[in-house]
């Protein structure tokens, strides 16, 4: 009989330099940096600078994985000051310049694919009115919510509900920019559904009181995401 008081022990730091298989991905060891804004993308033009690269370089190991910082699908998606984007042809320039010194250090990266929805303000987006999938006046009266803006922590501005044919035109930004991901060289991309944005908006039953195909039930909910991936 085994002794009661004996313990296995497994010694994980020897586990965590074990490699890995992540779909097509494959890793030399197991420990991943997690994606964390840092608001340093220059702007205007959300473009990925030598700060940023500078950044990721010294976090890269060889056979590593990083996630990108939340990164902007199009001008709508925007909603947090010093983001960096993935929607014109500068932005996927700089980017490159990140994933040169990322890859010549032998790690992987993917890029955060984010919309904020309603959580952003009009200045952020030229004047564009932040969107949800339905309409709640209390969330941006609430003087607690506030959003990083190029002039200091604002309330967001009043949203309003998506219509369907701006909803398709939200996932075709979600394919371009992940096409322009793979341009700038990233290893992959991850979607950002989660934390109050976009894609949670529509997840959510207190956020999403629509009576179309994208609201009530799971299955109508979860809808925007399953087109997005």
């Amino acid at each position: 009989m085994k002794d009661v008081n004996a313990v296995d022990v497994v010694n994980t730091s020897d586990l965590l330099m074990q490699p890995i298989k992540l779909g097509a991905l494959e890793l030399k060891h197991r420990v991943l940096m997690a994606p964390l804004t840092r608001s340093r993308a220059t702007w205007p033009g959300l473009i990925p600078n030598n700060l940023m690269a500078l950044y990721y370089q010294q976090r890269a190991s060889e056979g590593g994985l990083i996630v990108g910082e939340a990164t902007n699908i199009s001008k709508q998606a925007i909603g947090w000051y010093g983001t960096p984007g993935l929607f014109s042809d500068e932005q996927v320039e700089g980017w490159k310049k990140v994933l040169e010194k990322v890859h010549a250090k032998k790690a992987l990266m993917l890029a955060q694919l984010w919309h904020t929805g309603r959580a952003s303000h009009s200045n952020m987006r030229e004047g564009l009115e932040p969107a949800s999938a339905s309409v709640n006046p209390a969330y941006w009266q609430l003087d607690t919510q506030l959003v990083s803006t190029p002039e200091g922590w604002l309330q967001p501005s009043p949203h309003r509900a998506l219509t369907i044919p701006e909803i398709t035109r939200i996932v075709e930004d979600y394919e371009a920019a992940a096409k322009r991901a793979k341009d700038a060289g990233f290893d992959g991309v991850e979607l950002h559904a989660a934390n109050g944005y976009l894609i949670d908006q529509f997840l959510q039953d207190g956020s999403n009181q629509r009576k179309d195909e994208y609201g009530g039930t799971i299955e109508n909910r979860i809808r925007l995401l399953a087109e997005v991936v």
